[in-house]
């Protein structure tokens, strides 16, 4: 019974409630009530446990379904959705929702946005085991229907950061409302898009409730594209967090609506999730696949940013598959996305296409060193190969931009790939062989450079080693396009140089091959491009190839180099095929197969020489295993073959002990022979070199093959090339003379030979070169044949003399003659063949050899002719006697005084050759064959060695400038070439002495020899002689200086260095002595031996280093003491001694590391102790030595010298020897680097604070920033500015000092032009140069130093620095620095807001006097800082700001304190406009007040304040008592400035007033009475300019004010007096808008007959026939035709006059007898020209012909304005009063046609149709006295309508002619 009992209550309870709702249906306000209270109960029993009770409630909603479809019913939508919160029901919350939408859109905006919190509260947490509950989508519905009335608050505010407590119960809601407002994003319109990229069935339903017009607008259904803008909006607010929004926030900014995209743009922007999250990533990846182009290239690109992306290996692979096939159009992950559809547009692909190969190239960067991503490269570019051959390939078949550059960015990518992707050998050639083509047919050079850098890639691949079969695909593969024909075939260009390089990066140096190519690159083709050239030599260089390769740097096998280049066919052992041999072109040669050439066809001839140059430096380099592949090696290996005794002797015995050697010795030399008969001079010359220096290595037996062949050189001898003639004479010596030739051969030369030669006296041209040729040709025979003893001693010159001539007798010849015999005469006298030509028997052989050969010589040696200098030497072998030989010597000594140094080397090679003979070493060079012993093999002379040595060291120690350099430079000769002799080696001790001496000279070369000298002393002394030599040169280094012996000629200086006025120079002792006794002063020779004893110490240490010298030093035990020296002379500013004194440190200093931090307290305390020194050279060095000592240090080992080295730099600085200041300015540089990447790199270090602690200190200093020097301030504020950018943190203690010094500085370092063209500069310029100023400000590195340096600051160095601020603001003078604290207190109002905020109120206050600087830039700036300073002062500062101004201006006795203040209200205005909003009740009427201003900057600047915050009259009426109260002041002001600003503020404010009347159809009487005393005062002022504004709103003034002045007779009076005043003002140019006031007023007093009084006031300005009576008034021409409106003042006025009149009439009176008011207007006008009282109606006055402009222009247009007016009269009139017509008719001209414009003549007919109708409304039919007028007027029309040209005024007469009948 129970529960029957409940359940029957509860039916009851519904039935009444049933019941209630039906009886009051038809009554929507109480069905609606009636809701409000029942609706949710009776839904609420929709959650019974009864059946039937939920039948009965469903029942009952279907009723109330159809009771409420009136759209004036709301149901209680709040209180439904609060019971669906709580409800557990779901049939409950259905029905819930059903009436929450019935409603949704029926609240007030305000409600819904009250809603939308509620609605979003817990819908995460809404759902089942299986998901969302089924309610969930409609309530999802209205949230979104509810977002149409979301309203953003201003991003980061309080309102923001409190939307997501608002909003959210939990992070679940924000995470489901994120995903799903994401989905409807990404929804599109079901009526045009049936897919839905990224949404499965199940989404689409969700947000289409399962209906197809929850989207359609017309249904009432939501606007999808508004939704979406609502949805970013609010996923942009602070309800989400970044993580919840990213996804969302990518579909926004790829959708196409800018509006969205932007949202999401900035969403993105701002975010700051990590992506190195790895479900963020993978989110990514999944998105990726499901949508659109747009999404998709904006998910790229996010990855391209994900390091964590790069290893998602197979999503990489299937997002490239995805994107890069596109095109295919197959496959699932094309269908419905759009993108293979043609939906979507080539622009997204694209887009797309270069994402994905960002991407892609991001991944193949980072991807290797974060996982294995090897496995997907080699897809990848496989894929990438498909993408670029559907593009068409080699060539392109589009050649779009677009499409270019993604061919570009393939080949790129293909090229990092290729680094990381292992794949087989087979495929790393295929993939090359690809690129090589594609390298070599792409015609675009965009896409050429990415195909460069792909090959590239691809060697670091494929570097050795590798296997044999590779290197020979990888061969054949270069070698084809070496040698491919680029003019023939698909080929567009040489792929030559990346082959080259190929080369040199993937085969070992040992490769042949490899160097095969590099000698093509060099020389296989003319004209070949430098680049290819450089490569070509870089590979053919051990040195260069090996740089950075620390492998072994095994050298190709030469023996297989000569057979491969110069035996077998290299191309058809490599490439397979020769084909190329025959189709290269070019205009080289033809060949045999079987020559040398078989390798050198065409172009590749030239490449010859190269081949066999190589081989001959290979063949070198190999038997010399101790030589090094330095720099320069090249001639070093030259000097060594050439001129080094051992090392020819190290290369003939390698030479000989090859198994092989002897083989390929001859291959070679056969090619080299070959080469060098061939008749191209290029080639020919370089093979002949080879030829004779390989040949002179080579064993006898491979020369006797060639030498049958000697016939063949011939025409060498005979060439006109002096190089090659000499070339071919040694090759033929070497050939003809070797005993395998046979005799008839020799003799058959030696005959042409001599034939040949006797011609020279006759011939000239080719047939003397021949003659020259045969002279050398025969003696190199000739000497060959004695060293192969190939003929008797006793026939050796036999026959010479026949063919010789002595040297005298040819003395008249050509040089070239001369030196051609010259040079066969030393080679016969080197082979001891005494050839005397012309001896006649018994003459003396001095006395013959000194005519015949040594005077002629001597003649030649003189002149620095070294080759005779030679054979001068050489001549003592032949002539073996002691008179000869001491007659030579003395010869050779003689040559002292020739200057030339280098000539003074080959004397001291003819000495030595002269004492030692074939124990020369100098002598020994010159053997080329394997020779026999024999006589000519001559001993040295032990005597000759002994006196020549004994006076080399005398005339060393001679103070003889050119005897001492000579003396030095033979006894070095004699050292380097007899050293072995045991006279030489006996007098080393005296030689080392010598050397040291010469240590000392000023000629480099002579230095350099002493140096060699020394070396080669202590090579071959003993231990105790080396020993010595250690200890003299120490001694000599660390010395003072050397003690100078002077003699009168001893030259100190030289010839040039001390020049006198007389155009001479100082240079020995006898001249410093002569020089000081003429000017009396004998301390001057003690200054200049000072001074030479200084240069002779630099130069002598300047000598230490060379050539192995400092090798004797590291031998020697070291005084620490020396280091600090030793380490100072590094840095030396001389060269030379820089360069020694390094060689002497790397040579003492094994270990530099170890020695500089042992003895770093040394080294620097003896630097800065001479960092300040006397010397310049001291202080330059000193400077370098410290940069290079602190270097890469750490701090805390010199941080003790910290702030002296600052101090020691920047003193130097400003050092007078400009050197001097450069290295100091290096130092600095220095300095600064090390501190700021200290500071960059670790700026909170304990290192770096330490750092900035000891330099920031002094850098503020007057040493430094205050430093009168420029230099140095200019540096130090440089380093400061470097400081403020990387402190950090570090900086903050520094900044309340450093910022104020920093703000000074900026005026100090403006240029000093600009304030002097300042000073000169017109006012107008002056601004120009202001604004040019304050940008210099803002642009200026100390500005962004002072930003940076408060990027870190907090609340305490706020606090410290503000004080500091504030001084600098109030003491600041120059214009930079003022602006600069201006824009710091910008930066810290809007940066530092919290931390300066309890300042602000201080700083304000200060900026109320900054603000009225006299310079505009600078109050202009302090207005805009004070402007943002007002955004966080407290209110009472704002206020006394405000009011102070307001004062300021009324108080101001100038317009430039106004434009101060109106510089600070605007800039308020536009920077702070909330703020100023909230106190616009103070600055709105100053605003309102000050745009009135006269001045036009103040009243165009506060016009932009009104506009701004105000700009309706309606504004005005909210503040009249404020503006009232301004005016009122400004009107009692002493400035008639304010006073007039005040009185057109009031007159605006009684326009506003009657204006808003106007729209409101009511006045406020009010402020009429409020307004009035100052508007009355206002009047009161004398005429000014712009006064007539006071009078135009004055009439409307005047009708609005009727309820006033009705009731109040003195009010009344009061007006009429103010209008009547202000007509009667004597100012012309405000009379006529005072006489418009007055008939204007006229027309609001219908009270008032005010006609008469005007016409008495008017009249005197009515007559234009009356002269000027005022003599001193200004002429006023006479009005002429065709001027315009208003152009004549005197014609305006007398407008304004008439007007006045015509339309002064009593507006009441006119309706009640229009004709009396006619006649009064008429009487009123005709006063000077009435007769009798009466007017002339048919002429009347203003007829004339002085009226016709005003007629014209004014009249036509009034008079139809007032006959309109009298037409509208009810009154009757009689037929008299008719008459006055007459009068108006004769005004408007109507017997003329042409009066005026278009305009005109309408006015004219509309007042002419006005007078017909009042005519006719009258009767005028049946008045006589009209009949006549009535006909005049009719033709008049008529003729008018004839003439008249303009349709328009054609009709207008048809209708006047109408009305007339």
């Amino acid at each position: 019974m129970a529960a029957a009992s409940t359940e029957q209550r509860e039916l009851d309870l519904v039935d009444k409630v049933d019941f209630r709702i039906v009886a009051v249906a038809n009554n929507e306000q109480k069905l609606q009530q009636l809701l409000k209270v029942y609706l949710p109960p009776l839904l609420l029993k929709l959650a019974s446990e009864h059946e039937s009770v939920q039948a009965k409630v469903v029942e009952a909603c279907k009723r109330i379904e159809t009771f409420i479809q009136a759209p004036g019913i709301v149901l209680p939508v709040a209180a439904l959705l609060d019971q669906y919160k709580s409800a557990t029901s779901v049939i409950l919350k259905h029905f819930d929702l059903v009436f929450i939408q019935h409603s949704i859109g029926r609240l007030e905006p305000e409600e819904r946005r009250a809603l939308l919190p509620k609605a979003i509260r817990g819908i995460g947490s809404d759902s089942t085991s299986s998901g969302p509950s089924p309610t969930v989508p409609a309530l999802f519905n209205i949230i979104l229907r509810l977002l149409a009335d979301f309203k953003p608050t201003l991003r980061g505010s309080k309102e923001d950061v409190a939307l997501r407590d608002e909003m959210f119960e939990s992070p679940k809601d924000a995470g489901f409302l994120a995903g799903w407002l994401g989905k409807v994003l990404l929804f599109r319109s079901p009526g045009r898009e049936q897919v839905h990229p990224g949404l499965i069935s199940d989404d689409v339903k969700f947000i289409t409730l399962g209906k197809s017009g929850t989207w359609n607008p017309d249904e009432k259904g939501l606007n999808l594209t508004e939704t979406r803008i609502k949805a970013a909006a609010l996923l942009s607010s602070g309800a989400f967090e970044d993580t919840e929004r990213f996804l969302p926030a990518i579909y926004a900014a790829s959708s196409t609506d800018f509006r969205i995209a932007n949202i999401g743009d900035d969403m993105l922007k701002r975010t700051s999730v990590s992506l190195e999250d790895q479900k963020l990533v993978r989110a990514l990846f999944e998105a990726h696949s499901k949508l659109t182009s747009p999404y998709r290239a904006r998910i790229l690109g996010l990855l391209s940013r994900s390091e964590l992306a790069t290893t998602f290996t197979d999503e990489i692979l299937a997002v490239f598959k995805k994107n890069v096939t596109i095109q295919d159009g197959a496959g699932e992950d094309f269908s419905g996305d759009g993108l293979a559809s043609a939906s979507s547009s080539g622009l997204e692909l694209a887009k797309l296409r270069k994402a994905q190969f960002e991407f892609i190239n991001w991944a193949a960067r980072i991807g290797p060193s974060k996982t294995d991503f090897g496995r997907v490269g080699g897809p990848i570019i496989d894929l990438l190969k498909a993408f670029i051959e559907q593009q068409g390939w080699p060539k392109p078949a589009s050649q779009s931009l677009d499409d270019l550059a993604l061919r570009s960015r393939a080949y790129e990518t293909i090229g990092i790939l290729v680094k990381s992707a292992p794949m087989s050998d087979t495929r790393y050639l295929e993939l090359a062989g690809w690129l090589f083509r594609s390298l070599s047919e792409d015609p675009f050079h965009d896409v050429v450079v990415n195909i460069e850098s792909a090959l590239s890639g691809l060697t670091t691949v494929l570097k050795h080693p590798r296997l044999e079969s590779v290197y020979t695909q990888l061969r054949s593969i270069l070698l084809n396009y070496m040698t491919l024909n680029e003019e023939e075939g698909d080929a567009v260009r040489s792929v030559r140089y990346a082959a080259t390089k190929w080369a040199n990066c993937c085969f070992p140096f040992s490769d042949i091959y490899a160097r095969w190519i590099d000698i093509l690159a060099i020389a296989g083709r003319l004209s070949e491009r430098s680049e290819v050239v450089e490569e070509g030599r870089k590979g053919l260089d051990p040195w260069t190839y090996h740089a950075d390769d620390d492998n072994s740097r095994t050298l190709p096998d030469w023996h297989k180099m000569v057979r491969s280049f110069f035996i077998e066919n290299i191309t058809q052992d490599v490439v397979g095929s020769s084909a190329w041999l025959h189709g290269s072109g070019g205009g080289g040669m033809d060949v045999d197969e079987k020559s040398a050439f078989l390798n050198f066809p065409g172009d590749a001839f030239f490449a010859f020489p190269v081949a066999l140059d190589y081989c001959r430096r290979l063949l070198f380099l190999s038997a010399l295993e101790d030589f090094k592949t330095d720099p320069g090696w090249e001639q070093q290996l030259e000097a060594r073959t050439r001129s080094n005794v051992e090392s020819r002797e190290t290369i003939r015995k390698y030479v000989g002990l090859q198994e092989d050697g002897s083989r390929a010795i001859y291959h070679l030399l056969r090619a080299a022979f070959e080469g060098m008969v061939k008749e191209s001079v290029v080639v020919a010359e370089q093979c002949a070199i080879t030829f004779v220096d390989v040949g002179c290595f080579a064993p006898e037996s491979v020369l006797g093959v060639l030498a049958l062949r000697s016939g063949e050189v011939r025409q060498m001898i005979t060439s006109n090339n002096k190089q090659i003639r000499t070339l071919g004479a040694r090759a033929f010596g070497m050939l003809a003379a070797h005993p395998s030739c046979p005799d008839e051969s020799l003799d058959s030369s030696t005959a042409w030979l001599s034939k040949t030669a006797k011609t020279f006296r006759t011939a000239s041209g080719q047939g003397l070169n021949a003659a020259e040729g045969a002279f050398l040709a025969l003696a190199h025979m000739w000497s060959r044949k004695v060293y192969y003893q190939t003929m008797g001693e006793d026939s050796q010159g036999v026959g010479l003399g026949d063919i010789f001539p002595n040297l005298e007798s040819v003395s008249s010849s050509l040089i070239s003659t001369q030196e051609a015999i010259i040079d066969s005469y030393t080679q016969l006298w080197t082979a001891g063949v005494a050839v005397t030509p012309e001896k006649e028997d018994g003459t003396d052989m001095v006395a013959y050899l000194t005519k015949a050969f040594v005077d002629p010589l001597m003649v030649h040696a003189k002149k620095g002719n070294e080759k005779a200098i030679t054979s001068l030497g050489r001549l003592t072998l032949a002539f073996r006697q002691d008179d000869v030989v001491e007659f030579v010597l003395t010869k050779l000594y003689s040559l002292y005084e020739i200057k030339g140094a280098e000539v003074q080397f080959a004397v001291g090679e003819a000495i030595a050759a002269t004492v030692a003979c074939w124990e020369a070493g100098v002598v020994q060079l010159t053997m080329d064959v394997p020779a026999h012993d024999g006589n000519w093999r001559l001993a040295k002379r032990p005597k000759c060695v002994e006196s020549a040595l004994q006076k080399l060291l005398t005339d060393s120690k001679t103070t003889k400038p050119s005897l001492m350099r000579a003396s030095g430079i033979w006894l070095f000769c004699i050292v380097q070439h007899c050293s072995q002799l045991e006279e030489v080696h006996s007098k080393l001790r005296e030689c080392q002495v010598a050397f040291m001496r010469l240590l000392g000279a000023r000629e480099d070369l002579v230095k350099e020899t002493a140096t060699r000298g020394l070396t080669l002393v202590f090579q071959k002394g003993d231990a105790e002689l080396q020993q010595e030599l250690q200890r003299d040169i120490v001694a000599a280094f660390t010395s003072s200086g050397p003690q100078i012996k002077v003699e009168d000629d001893t030259e100190l200086f030289e010839a040039g260095a001390l020049p006198t006025t007389d155009g001479n120079s100082i240079t020995s002792y006898k001249d410093i002595v002569s020089l000081a006794n003429e000017v009396g002063d004998q301390s001057l020779i003690y200054k200049f031996m000072s001074l030479a004893a200084d240069a002779a110490t630099w130069s002598t240490r300047s000598a230490f280093g060379r050539f192995g010298l400092s090798n004797i030093l590291s031998e020697t035990e070291i005084d620490p003491k020396l280091y600090p020296k030793l380490f100072r002379y590094r840095f030396d500013p001389n060269s030379a001694v820089r360069k020694s004194m390094d060689d002497i440190w790397k040579a003492l200093v094994k270990d530099p590391g170890t020695v500089l931090d042992t003895h770093y307290d040394a080294i620097m305390e003896d630097l800065l102790k001479n960092i300040l020194g006397k010397e310049w050279r001291v202080r330059q060095a000193c400077c370098a030595a410290i940069s290079d000592l602190i270097a890469g240090r750490p701090f805390t080992q010199y941080e003790s010298y910290y702030k002296d080295i600052w101090a020691s730099a920047l003193r130097v600085l400003d050092d007078v020897k400009g050197t001097v200041r450069e290295a100091a300015f290096r130092l600095c540089v220095s300095l600064n680097t090390t501190l700021v990447r200290q500071l960059e790199d670790s700026g909170t270090t304990a290192a770096a604070v330490a750092m900035m602690n000891e330099a920031l200190p002094f850098l503020m200093s007057d040493k430094a920033m205050e430093n009168s020097a420029e230099d140095v301030k200019v540096f130090s504020i440089i380093t400061v500015i470097k400081i403020a950018k990387s402190g950090g943190k570090s900086l903050n203690p520094y900044v309340p000092t450093l910022v104020p010094h920093l703000l000074g500085q900026l005026s100090t370092i403006e240029p000093e032009a600009i304030n002097y063209h300042y000073q000169r500069a017109k006012e107008e310029n002056k601004e120009k140069i202001d604004k040019m100023r304050s940008a210099m400000v803002s642009q200026s590195p100390l500005t962004e130093a002072i930003e940076n340096c408060l990027r870190n600051a907090d609340s305490e160095v706020i606090s410290k620095l503000t004080p500091e601020l504030e001084e600098t603001v109030k003491s600041s003078i120059g214009m930079a620095t003022k602006i600069g604290c201006a824009r710091l207190l910008t930066t810290l109002a809007t940066r530092h807001t919290n931390d300066f905020r309890p300042h602000a109120a201080r700083f304000l206050q200060l900026m109320e006097k900054q603000a009225l600087g006299r310079n505009d830039e600078v109050s202009g700036n302090y207005a805009r800082a004070a402007a943002y300073i007002f955004r966080v002062a407290p209110d009472e500062a704002k206020e006394l700001y405000v009011i102070r101004f307001t004062n300021l201006y009324l108080d101001s006795e100038d317009e430039t304190r106004r434009e101060k203040v109106a510089d600070a209200i605007l800039a308020l205005s536009k920077i702070s406009p909330d703020h100023f909003t909230a106190l616009e009740s103070q600055l709105l009427p100053l605003a309102f007040l000050a745009k009135h201003d006269t001045d036009d900057y103040v009243e165009k600047e506060f016009e932009e304040v009104w506009s701004k915050h105000a700009g309706s009259g309606l504004t005005i009426t909210r503040y009249i008592p404020e503006i009232v109260s301004l005016a009122q002041k400004c009107l009692v002001s002493a400035q008639w400035a304010l006073k007039h600003a005040g009185a057109l503020a009031i007159g605006s404010v009684v326009a506003a007033i009657v204006g808003s009347s106007d729209l409101t159809g009511q006045v406020n009487l009010g402020n009429l009475k409020a307004v009035w005393p100052a508007y009355d005062k206002a009047l009161l002022l004398k005429t000014f300019t712009k006064k007539e504004k006071l009078l135009e709103p004055f009439p409307d003034f005047v009708s609005k004010s009727k309820a006033w002045w009705t009731t109040d007779a003195q009010f009344a009076d009061q007006l009429k007096k103010i209008a009547i005043r202000e007509a009667k003002r004597n100012n012309e140019d405000y009379r006529p808008h005072a006489f418009k006031c007055l008939w204007k007023f006229a027309a609001a007093r219908d009270d008032l007959m005010m006609l008469p009084e005007i016409s008495k006031i008017v009249w005197p300005y009515l007559d234009l026939l009356k002269e000027d009576e005022d003599e001193d008034a200004m002429d006023i021409d006479k009005p002429k035709p065709g001027t315009t409106k208003g152009v004549d003042p005197k014609s305006r006025i007398a407008w304004a006059a008439i007007e006045a009149v015509a339309k002064g009439y009593n507006r009441k009176k006119m309706a009640e007898t229009s004709f009396g008011e006619l006649e009064e207007i008429v009487l009123a006008l005709e006063q000077g020209n009435a007769q009798k009282g009466k007017p002339d109606l048919e002429n009347p006055y203003i007829a004339k012909s002085e009226f016709d402009i005003i007629r014209r222009a004014y009249w036509y247009e009034g008079v139809a304005e007032v006959l309109e007016t009298a037409g509208k009269g009810e009154a009757k009139v009689g037929g008299d009063e008719l008459e006055i017509l007459k009068w108006y008719f004769a005004t408007l001209d109507l017997d003329k046609a042409d009066v005026g414009t278009e305009d005109q003549r309408v006015s004219r007919v509309r007042a002419t149709a006005a007078a017909l109708k009042l005519w006719k409304k009258h009767g005028g039919e049946g008045v006589a006295g009209l009949a006549g007028t009535r006909e005049l007027v009719k033709a008049a029309m008529e003729k008018a309508l004839r003439e008249e040209r303009s349709l328009e005024v054609q009709g207008k007469w048809k209708e006047c002619l109408a009305i007339l009948g």
